[in-house]
């Protein structure tokens, strides 16, 4: 048995990377001239940069086996079997390594893996049989030492010195031993050939199942990733579904405020217009207080010199009249008196009912408006960092709710003051609380000049 040459042909250039033939060459030349070292040194060198390399790691199998490196030498040839288990040539190698060692039976077994990767690997072949072969000669030679008395054996014998020629023997026995030693090597070969296909078919088989398998659980996959698909899809779907519910929902809000704003607006321009109409009663109460002061100046001028020409007795007379009349002048003047107070406390009320619709309908402008400009805020901030606040705190909020109870209002000239009790909600907050609104008449109408809460 002999190590054999790295030949793998075309079908290893196709299926492996392979080292540069330049590289391979120099190393093999060196080996030729018995320049081992070196041919190790070079594949050494050029593994490190082509680790994966696996026509310079078999020679560098070789080279060790050449340097009597026999455990480094199956070390590499046992990681090539596993790392290329379709090509033989390890296997041959690796079995011869272990029949030096005098490891016939995994030399066997290693070159029957040989065969059953590649049958018509002929070299494997003719190395099993040059086992078998030994290894019946040792068999033979064993029996010889046990019973060296049999003479019946000696052909036998014969024929394992003439394979062995220190056993020595006849030249004819051995040859007849070396004819019927090669014909039941061959008889060998030929069944673990025979086993060889049969495991082949098996592995054919085998694969073909396998192969089968993994078609279906591809299909399994496909149609697993088709159902994730449809999922996916019907899931966007949904999800548009909603973005367009929550989008109509969004517009029927927008609508719905609106429609609030609208009304607010509405509701708004009717206090304006209510108020509006209290100040022209109130004007018109003033105008015809005007006239009938008018009207009592011009009958006083009148009745004057009637007064002055009558007697002494209708002077009595007289004096009895004006003195019973003098209530009578009185009254008007009182009552005209009642009827500007009471218009301008109809103007206070209007205003302050003005103040809290702006207030509830969130219009800004006209409730700032409802302030003087002289008013002073409880807090002592600046007139225009109060009003800031109030539009942060007023406008955006949810409906909000101002209602006036028991408005009671007091008019001196033009200065007033209103009293009630205020219902405010909004949201979950709900409160009442006793309000009091200093007001003045500003250019026609009635601004706030104060606010306060609890008197």
């Amino acid at each position: 048995m002999a190590i054999a040459a790295f030949s793998l042909g075309a079908a290893l250039c196709g299926a492996f990377a392979h080292a540069s033939q330049e590289a391979v060459d120099e190393v093999s030349r060196l080996l030729e001239q018995g320049k081992a070292p070196q041919a190790a040194k070079q594949a050494e060198a050029y593994l490190k940069q082509n680790p994966a390399d696996v026509q310079m790691r078999f020679l560098q199998g070789v080279i060790a086996a050449e340097q009597r490196q026999n455990a480094q030498a199956i070390k590499i040839f046992t990681a090539l079997t596993r790392d290329y288990p379709s090509l033989p040539e390890p296997y041959n190698n690796l079995a011869v390594l272990y029949a030096a060692e005098g490891q016939e039976r995994k030399a066997s077994e290693v070159l029957e893996q040989a065969i059953r990767t590649n049958p018509s690997y002929a070299t494997a072949h003719e190395n099993l049989g040059d086992l078998y072969a030994r290894m019946a000669s040792d068999a033979y030679a064993k029996a010889l030492q046990l019973d060296g008395s049999r003479q019946a054996i000696q052909p036998k014998l014969a024929l394992i010195t003439q394979i062995f020629p220190k056993q020595g023997g006849a030249q004819v026995k051995t040859a007849q031993a070396t004819a019927t030693a090669t014909a039941a090597s061959t008889k060998v070969a030929d069944a673990k050939a025979a086993q060889a296909r049969e495991a082949d078919a098996k592995l054919a088989e085998t694969r073909a199942a396998e192969a089968k398998a993994a078609e279906a659980k591809a299909a399994e996959f496909k149609a697993a990733e088709v159902k994730a698909a449809d999922a996916k899809a019907a899931q966007a779907k949904a999800a548009e579904a909603k973005a367009a519910e929550a989008k109509a929902a969004e517009a029927k809000a927008a609508e719905a405020k609106l429609a609030q704003a609208k009304a607010a607006e509405a509701k708004a321009a009717e206090a304006k217009l209510a108020q509006e109409k209290t100040a022209q009663a109130a004007q018109a109460a003033q105008d015809k207080a005007r006239a009938a002061e008018e009207a009592r100046q011009a009958a006083a001028k009148a009745a004057a010199p009637a007064t002055a020409t009558a007697t002494a007795t209708a002077t009595a007379a007289a004096a009895t009249a004006v003195a019973a009349a003098e209530p009578a002048k009185a009254a008007p003047a009182v009552d005209e008196k009642k009827a500007a107070q009471s218009a301008a406390a109809q103007e206070v009320e209007a205003a302050v009912k003005a103040w809290s619709t702006a207030w509830a309908g969130q219009d800004m402008d006209r409730y700032l408006d409802a302030y003087s400009d002289h008013f002073s805020p409880a807090d002592g901030s600046s007139l225009a960092k109060w009003k800031e606040q109030r539009r942060q705190r007023i406008v955006g909020r949810t409906a909000i709710v101002v209602n006036v109870r028991d408005l009671k209002v007091t008019v001196d000239g033009d200065k007033a003051t209103a009293q009630f009790r205020q219902y405010y909600a909004s949201g979950a907050l709900k409160t009442t609380t006793r309000k009091t609104l200093r007001m003045q008449r500003e250019k026609g109408q009635w601004r706030i000049t104060h606010e306060g809460t609890g008197s």
